[in-house]
């Protein structure tokens, strides 16, 4: 019995495909690690490493890249508080893989 390539496998993305952009830009642009972006997109915590790979093979493909930011912006703070005030709500869940 022959595998059909087009099939796909796994969990369907969470993020929408904006989404996956939008994260893996502050992934490099501002070195956002995996789990703030994961609380943030209210996604799971090992679907963001993935999606990260995902866009950055993407990116790489199209000869486009994403310098880092050579001063963290102002909204940076904010961005952290708003991560940190979340990953400590006592009604966040954190998400199954599927």
């Amino acid at each position: 019995m022959a595998v059909d390539d087009d099939v796909k496998r796994g969990c369907p993305p969470r993020l929408a495909f904006p989404d996956q952009v939008l994260a893996a830009v502050l992934h490099l642009r501002v070195a956002l690690a995996a789990e703030p972006l994961a609380v943030l997109f209210d996604s799971s915590r090992t679907a963001v490493p993935r999606t990260l790979l995902k866009i950055r093979t993407l990116l790489k493909a199209h000869a486009k890249s994403v310098p880092p930011a050579t001063t963290p912006p102002a909204a940076l703070a904010t961005l952290h508080a708003r991560v940190i005030a979340l990953s400590i709500d006592p009604n966040s869940k954190i998400k199954t893989p599927c």
